[in-house]
């Protein structure tokens, strides 16, 4: 297909919410809700509104959620978008797109697939990554990730013993819930944006607007503070280095006319 839209975006002068999720808070339970929320509100104003168009992302991941300098949440790099939806229906798509460990499982055991249900997993894989500094699979195929797969066969005590047992993570149960319907193997057993909003998890306590943007300027001002330090380490060790180095140059003095190496 052809498409004919282009997309114009603001300049985002912060960093990724990858580059944060480096630094765990004690705010992370609230950070995660505040941004699950936020990826929420982003689909109902814009990807819903996408959708609505016909369009879907199908590369969303921690890299691609950006912030602006006052820290709103932005999604960016539709660089994969594709039409999924026009006036006669839902367009099945088969394209192989997006980012491993990030792509619902009809995507990576190529299938056809709805652009919108994609869009879904994808967000199921962030708020797990927020939750656990890691993702909760390296691929979303049961057939090679074995973790993935206590999953789909709903074996769910299993899969949630190995993050405890392996990384010492423990989840409430609501967490749990929200997760594995997320994550559901089937399109049609995923779960919602509607029903996100009314999960139990989502309506938990979280930080408002003001107070995320507060905490989320001390993360980074931490994150500037370590590269910084980082760089006047690295700067202070290429100089002892060369200076160990200019210290075993061989020398030269002369006696009697012959050249010695000392």
């Amino acid at each position: 297909y052809k498409m004919d839209t282009s997309l114009i975006m603001s300049l985002l002068e912060k960093d990724s919410l990858k580059m944060l999720l480096e630094l765990v808070s004690d705010l992370l339970l609230k950070v995660s809700r505040f941004f699950l929320r936020i990826v929420d509100l982003i689909f109902i104003i814009a990807l819903e509104d996408v959708h609505n168009q016909g369009i879907t992302h199908r590369d969303l991941k921690v890299e691609n959620l950006l912030f602006d300098e006052d820290f709103n949440v932005k999604i960016g790099d539709f660089g994969l978008a594709g039409k999924f939806k026009d006036e006669k229906g839902i367009i099945p798509l088969d394209d192989t797109f997006g980012t491993q460990g990030f792509q619902a499982p009809e995507i990576v055991l190529k299938k056809t697939y709805n652009g919108s249900k994609v869009d879904i997993f994808s967000c199921g894989v962030v708020l797990f990554t927020l939750m656990g500094s890691c993702q909760p699979f390296k691929e979303a195929n049961p057939f090679k990730d074995m973790l993935y797969a206590s999953l789909v066969r709903k074996r769910y005590d299993d899969y949630w013993s190995f993050w405890k047992r392996r990384m010492n993570l423990e989840f409430s149960e609501e967490f749990k819930d929200l997760v594995q319907k997320m994550l559901a193997y089937k399109p049609e057993e995923r779960i919602t944006i509607q029903e996100i909003k009314d999960h139990p998890w989502y309506k938990g306590p979280v930080l408002d607007s003001e107070g995320m943007k507060k905490s989320l300027n001390e993360l980074k001002k931490k994150v500037d503070d370590m590269v910084k330090e980082e760089r006047k380490q690295q700067k202070e060790a290429a100089a002892k280095a060369k200076k160990m180095k200019e210290q075993k140059k061989p020398g030269f003095w002369a006696m009697n006319g012959v050249h010695v190496t000392i």
